[in-house]
């Protein structure tokens, strides 16, 4: 699923940059989380993705993980992590705001086959805190 996304960011007029993040090159977008062991642990999201007005933290998902409890406690750190980011400064932000997608390969599948863009995908599919905490006012 990684290596269709890549290619089709790589299709998508919207996109003006894209990275797949690595572990071992990309300490900047190391995000740390407790598991549900109660261990901490690092976390790095699989792609960063700009267009004019925004810049989309990804996480590509395989189905069966989606509910996942781990996955929860990654996104929890994540939609913190893209707050502070959203505090800074435009200009030390890239004049963009940052969002957090979680993509399941479903619906990946679906939307790209019927033409959506990156910016429709990443509105279907952003995680907002009130998803998290079930909470209408996060």
């Amino acid at each position: 699923m990684e290596k269709a996304f890549a290619e089709f960011l790589d299709r998508d007029a919207e996109v003006e940059r894209f990275l797949k993040i690595s572990e071992t090159q990309h300490g900047f977008a190391s995000i740390f989380y407790i598991r549900t062991d109660g261990l901490m642990s690092a976390y790095h999201p699989d792609f960063l993705v700009a267009t004019a007005g925004k810049v989309y933290i990804v996480e590509t998902k395989g189905n069966d993980k989606m509910n996942d409890r781990n996955v929860r406690q990654k996104q929890t750190a994540t939609m913190e992590w893209v707050r502070k980011i959203n505090s800074l400064k435009p200009e030390e932000r890239m004049n963009r705001v940052w969002e957090y997608v979680l993509l399941s390969e479903d619906n990946f599948y679906a939307l790209s086959a019927n033409g959506a863009t990156i910016t429709d995908i990443c509105n279907i599919n952003k995680v907002s805190m009130s998803q998290l905490t079930g909470n209408l006012f996060s």
